[in-house]
């Protein structure tokens, strides 16, 4: 009973760690704060957007490619782009987080609102996975002349 015990308590404080980091990624996201964002990204990481989401590009496998790529895009060409969680699931390493993207898309001038679904997994304290679902047509309209 003591070693089910032990698991139990040892299961329980990964979990408060994965959606403490999955959570603080998120809060420096909002705050603009990209040397923290990146602080919290392992070397060894794994991150996939959604299929057919603007900047799709298969698995990107560095905080580097994640920056080059997805955040420097988004500041580029949208005005007011947010990534607001509103709920979370945490099981050991895991975290998903459900919640919803906005923007405006700067060549068009239209709004976006989309759900989204992320799937995290951390390891010591650091995100070395990421998995992106969401309505990509919804986003896609924003960028449609």
């Amino acid at each position: 009973m003591a070693s089910e015990r032990v698991a139990r308590e040892l299961k329980e404080t990964l979990m408060a760690d994965s959606l403490a980091v999955v959570q603080q990624f998120y809060r420096s996201v909002a705050a603009g704060d990209i040397d923290h964002v990146m602080a919290l990204l392992s070397p060894n990481l794994e991150w996939t957007e959604a299929e057919r989401f603007p900047y799709y590009g298969g698995v990107w496998r560095s905080p580097k490619e994640v920056l080059e790529n997805l955040f420097m895009n988004l500041g580029k060409d949208w005005d007011g782009f947010s990534v607001t969680p509103q709920d979370f699931v945490a099981n050991g390493e895991h975290v998903v987080a459900f919640g919803e993207y906005s923007g405006v898309y700067r060549a068009t001038g239209r709004e976006m609102s989309a759900p989204f679904a992320h799937r995290w997994a951390v390891r010591d304290e650091k995100i070395i996975r990421f998995i992106q679902y969401t309505d990509t047509a919804k986003v896609l309209e924003a960028t449609i002349r």
